[in-house]
């Protein structure tokens, strides 16, 4: 498979923060994102997702999180500005508390009519919102370790970001709904334990003779790499509502890719357990450290 590693520096980071688009007046989901797009005059800054009553943002390459925590409140003022002129205001949590997803047309184009086509109602339910973190890395082999890194923290990393325990007018007693409902998806969670890059290309290069995808991008787990942008991309969290939380976990994602270490992956099995507890509890989750066999605050 063709890559972008190494066509930039190393440990570079960029966002795509995905946003509630909805009424002024009812609060209610609305499907705007075509407007928003025109309003962004062919900018790249904006783009659509599945649903129409979502606009994803997509933030420039930064050399430092320190020049992202700078930009993104600009970029998200932007952004908001592109709805208020389609009669809009954009909202950043993970959902929508009352709003029936499954009323929500999707956004137009092959891709997601394929989506559809394959998914059948689970596509009607992803009006969901969340925050998607790239950091460079120089090769395939870095990308791995990258994966695994970011593997074992994803049950940290959905506490830290938790911010969606509304759904359709109910309080689910999850601290993060939209890391269940996205879970429908086939190859989402946590990635296979891959040792190699090897390892991650016959494994992608099988589901692609086998015909259950087109590419590397339908695998949705929550870390995984992204080699049309030569990043590793973490999937995990909810959008959050402050950019300064933002920027903070984009800090952190970035300190446990550039200190990946050649360590064996971890079970996705055990991961999966731990990040139940983090959708479930948040930061007030316990974690279970399955080498050590001991239990671990979250805090």
């Amino acid at each position: 498979m063709k890559d972008a590693f190494g066509a930039g520096p190393p440990h570079t980071v960029g966002v795509e923060e995905e946003f509630q688009l909805v009424d002024p007046v009812s609060r209610a989901l609305v499907p705007a994102v075509d407007g928003v797009i025109s309003a962004g005059n062919g900018t790249n800054l904006v783009t659509s997702e599945l649903s129409r009553s979502c606009v994803e943002m997509v933030s420039p390459v930064f050399e430092t999180v320190a020049e992202l925590a700078d930009s993104l409140p600009g970029l998200r003022r932007e952004v908001a500005g592109m709805a208020r002129e389609n009669g809009a205001e954009i909202v950043a949590a993970g959902t929508h508390p009352f709003s029936d997803p499954t009323e929500q047309p999707l956004a137009e184009g092959a891709h997601n009519a394929r989506i559809e086509e394959e998914m059948g109602w689970v596509a009607r339910t992803q009006a969901i919102y969340g925050l998607h973190v790239h950091v460079a890395v120089p090769d395939g082999e870095a990308a791995i370790r990258a994966v695994n890194a970011l593997a074992r923290r994803v049950p940290l990393l959905v506490a830290l970001s938790a911010n969606s325990p509304f759904w359709r007018g109910s309080d689910t007693r999850l601290a993060s709904t939209r890391v269940k409902i996205f879970e429908m998806f086939p190859r989402s969670g946590p990635p296979p334990a891959f040792h190699d890059w090897e390892d991650f290309d016959r494994h992608v290069e099988t589901l692609v003779a086998s015909g259950s995808i087109p590419d590397y991008s339908w695998c949705w787990w929550d870390a995984r790499p992204h080699l049309k942008f030569g990043t590793v991309e973490l999937r995990a969290p909810d959008v959050q509502t402050d950019a300064s939380y933002t920027a903070a976990l984009v800090a952190l994602v970035q300190c446990l890719v550039a200190s990946a270490d050649d360590r064996a992956p971890e079970d996705p099995l055990f991961i999966a357990e731990n990040k139940w507890r983090a959708v479930r509890h948040g930061m007030d989750a316990t974690f279970y450290d399955f080498a050590a066999e001991r239990s671990v605050p979250a805090r």
